[in-house]
């Protein structure tokens, strides 16, 4: 079965590789399965499983034709012979009808229950299936994220143990940063069979490493360049040679590397920056983390990415929770438009996501049940203060004109997006073994 093309209608702004910049949003769509087997699906805790036409016209009367939209792999792929599109056809109907360009986020950190984690070998293939399949029956997607945060997705699923997998080792670590990046080829490759002109978002967390003291200052210097791994090896390049070895202490030799130098590929690629308040760490000797008393800021960080990969990039995600988002999105908002002026890449600015989240406080680990004001609109669906201010950002985008935002209060945001979430991670296991830099 095919799902035809809408009917024509008023073109959207452009999102190109060599030009454009747009004003999008996302829909949370995280499914991690977390301690005793529960799935943490945003989906349904957010109310939008059962909204999904209410939301998504909510999304386009706010003048945004841009959307990252996440697809439920773990209820599509649940059965391993065969592909429920039951409910993903309703939700790609109601955004196809309302005329907003998707950025079909295929993967965002859970996996079908016969799957063991992102680390499974098997995952490779099964998303090759999934992504293929799903080009086939949505040919007029253009825009892709095959899987999102490959990075943070292993770190949470395989290195602080508290999703899916659960692991807390480098080895369970590697597995599940090197699979993620294979199932992201695999399904690029599948995509630009189906659609030559396709586009593709990898997004992941825009983190930079600073040393505490003199004696993290190589911990902290691996830990930077370990940060464009996902993209180097989606991307068909050799990692820096830190991490090369790394990953041979690890499991992943020469021959796997060479698949990715063959198989890999940049090609439509855009580099996602998803930039939070808890992006920028100071870096201990002993391999734990806590959050820098001065943030440099999402431009500085934006700016070493781009030196790193030479790719265009969208800041592809980023939000605050509760009265101070307004002050965040001018923040965040200006400093992307003077990465514009200075002549660089980017291509747009996601506040991600359009519907507050339920439970990030504690990194989805606890079903609370508590709501995380950090979206443009809250669960009620009505607005927050910073989801006006988008909207008129939005509607001026239509029309190619980008202002900067006034910036309401002079006092630096140093915390995190969600208030506990630094605490959290910060007191979580060790980031990296110290023999990852022997």
């Amino acid at each position: 079965m095919t799902i035809p093309a809408p009917a024509p209608r008023s073109p959207a702004p452009p999102f190109e590789l060599d030009y454009g910049f747009v004003v999008a949003t996302g829909i949370e769509c995280s499914a991690p399965l977390v301690a005793g087997g529960i799935r943490q699906d945003e989906l349904v805790k957010t109310g939008h499983w059962d909204a999904v036409e209410d939301d998504v016209a909510l999304v386009a009367s706010y003048g945004i034709r841009y959307l990252r939209y996440g697809i439920p792999f773990h209820v599509v792929a649940r059965d391993p012979r065969s592909f429920d599109w039951a409910w993903t056809d309703r939700a790609m109907g109601a955004v196809r009808d309302a005329g907003i360009e998707p950025i079909a986020d295929l993967v965002h950190f859970g996996v079908p229950d016969h799957l063991d984690g992102f680390g499974d070998a098997r995952l490779p293939d099964v998303v090759r299936r999934y992504a293929a399949a799903f080009a086939d029956r949505y040919p007029w997607v253009r825009l892709y994220t095959p899987v999102n945060e490959p990075l943070v997705g292993a770190t949470f699923s395989a290195r602080t143990g508290w999703w899916n997998e659960r692991g807390t080792d480098d080895r369970t670590f590697v597995a599940a940063i090197v699979e993620s990046a294979a199932a992201i080829v695999a399904a690029s490759e599948e995509i630009r069979m189906r659609r030559p002109d396709a586009m593709f978002v990898q997004s992941d967390g825009c983190d930079a490493y600073t040393p505490a003291s003199v004696s993290a200052v190589t911990l902290a210097d691996f830990l930077n360049a370990r940060r464009f791994l996902p993209y180097q090896l989606v991307y068909g390049r050799r990692p820096d040679e830190r991490v090369v070895a790394w990953l041979a202490q690890n499991g992943v030799g020469e021959d796997r590397l060479g698949w990715f130098a063959e198989h890999g590929s940049s090609e439509g690629c855009i580099v996602g920056h998803d930039y939070y308040a808890g992006n920028e760490w100071l870096v201990e000797e002993s391999g734990r983390l806590r959050p820098v008393p001065e943030r440099r800021g999402y431009a500085a960080i934006a700016r070493e990415y781009h030196a790193g990969l030479d790719v265009p990039f969208f800041l592809s995600e980023t939000n605050f929770d509760g009265d101070r988002a307004p002050d965040w999105l001018a923040e965040t908002w200006n400093e992307a438009l003077q990465l514009r002026l200075e002549g660089l890449p980017i291509r747009g600015f996601c506040w991600y996501g359009f519907v507050d989240h339920v439970d990030w406080d504690s990194c989805l680990r606890f079903d609370a049940g508590r709501q995380n004001q950090c979206g443009l609109v809250g669960l009620d669906r009505q607005p927050h203060p910073v989801g006006d201010q988008y909207r008129a950002l939005a509607e001026a985008a239509r029309d190619g004109i980008f202002r900067p935002l006034p910036v309401e209060s002079v006092e630096a945001i140093h915390h995190s997006v969600i208030p506990t979430f630094d605490e959290v991670l910060g007191n979580g296991p060790t980031v990296v073994s110290s023999d990852a830099v022997a």
